[in-house]
């Protein structure tokens, strides 16, 4: 469903964000946290980047489910140290 979401839809709800489409096949969403950026490769997988106070930061894990690749993005730049705090 969810390549079918990508293709077929211009606004979709995942990771409790409103993903906009940003291109054929990526989208963006932001938060308080970060500015995130899901593109969809020709491997079929995930890949992504999230963007806070001008910095940005790839993933380090690609997917080929949609909805899982948007859950670990919002939840590892939540999770990221800001300002190298813990």
């Amino acid at each position: 469903m969810a390549l079918k979401a990508a293709e077929d839809f211009d606004v979709m709800l995942l990771a409790g964000l409103t993903w906009h489409r940003a291109g054929k096949n990526s989208w963006t969403a932001s938060d308080r946290f970060a500015a995130y950026t899901i593109s969809l490769e020709p491997d079929d997988r995930w890949y992504g980047q999230w963007e806070r106070d001008g910095e940005k930061t790839a993933a380090d894990w690609s997917c080929p489910t949609l909805e899982t690749f948007a859950e670990y993005m919002v939840d590892n730049a939540r999770r990221q140290n800001i300002d190298g705090m813990d």
